[in-house]
């Protein structure tokens, strides 16, 4: 299995990242398909998913681009990418190191990946040069600035102590917690004609996809957090408590998905 030292959620528990990623899938899915349905996906078409996770889009591309097409589900950790459609491979691969063919697809797509990465140009240039002249890549990230708790008294404490740990990430270069506001900028930058480009978000309750996604995401987190020192246990003590109040709202980060054309 490629490193993932970097990646600050690296479970080696499969229950565990199913469950997260499960939640991940409920709460982006539904705009990352309506998105889908308005580019031409059309059968025959080779495409490629960095950081498949799951495979839910994946397997929404093969039955768009049906057997005479192909889809490449790649993923630095492939244990969760099984019952796939025969027209696609499962492919174990570390963006930040291995290249792809050239010219060799129509279509690519990554979702809260580039986030996560120490040179998100790096792995945006590799997947621009997979792109056949005329291919589009669909890039979807998360931008935490809007990320707020409310709902409990202990709220404006947990919000503030959020964002210092986004801080020490983003220095660190472990995550880049505000990235998705300049990804149409990245996306120029590697040379791709930006076509189109949206903004959702979503607004949690307990129980919610959203909220219960960022609430296993932060215990999984938490012992690198705290080996690190960067958050402490009785820091994680506060932010359970507001997490499990039945009254806790909270205001995600927001999405950002631009598609661009690959024109050389």
């Amino acid at each position: 299995m490629a490193d993932e030292r970097n990646y600050l959620l690296s479970e080696t528990d499969t229950s565990a990242k199913n469950e997260r990623l499960g939640l991940f899938e409920a709460m982006w899915d539904p705009s990352t398909l309506s998105r889908l349905e308005k580019l031409d996906i059309s059968p025959g078409l080779r495409c490629l998913e960095v950081g498949a996770g799951r495979g839910s889009i994946a397997q929404w591309l093969s039955s768009r681009v049906g057997p005479q097409g192909r889809v490449v589900a790649a993923d630095i950790d492939c244990r969760l990418l099984t019952g796939l459609a025969d027209n696609v491979e499962v492919r174990n691969l570390d963006i930040r190191h291995d290249d792809l063919e050239v010219s060799a697809y129509d279509f690519v797509h990554c979702r809260a990946l580039l986030m996560h990465l120490p040179d998100p140009v790096a792995a945006l240039r590799r997947m621009a040069a997979a792109l056949r002249p005329g291919g589009l890549l669909l890039a979807e990230e998360g931008d935490y600035g809007l990320f707020t708790y409310s709902g409990h008294s202990d709220a404006e404490w947990v919000t503030h102590l959020s964002h210092r740990v986004f801080a020490a990430l983003a220095a660190a270069k472990i995550m880049h917690p505000y990235l998705g506001r300049i990804l149409p900028g990245l996306l120029m930058r590697v040379g791709l004609e930006l076509l189109g480009s949206e903004v959702s978000g979503w607004v949690g309750r307990p129980g919610d996809p959203s909220f219960e996604f960022q609430r296993v995401s932060n215990e999984a987190a938490a012992p690198r957090l705290i080996a690190a020192g960067v958050l402490t246990e009785s820091e994680q003590a506060r932010v359970r408590a507001v997490m499990s109040c039945p009254s806790a709202v909270m205001t995600m980060a927001a999405g950002l998905a631009c598609w661009a054309r690959q024109i050389s």
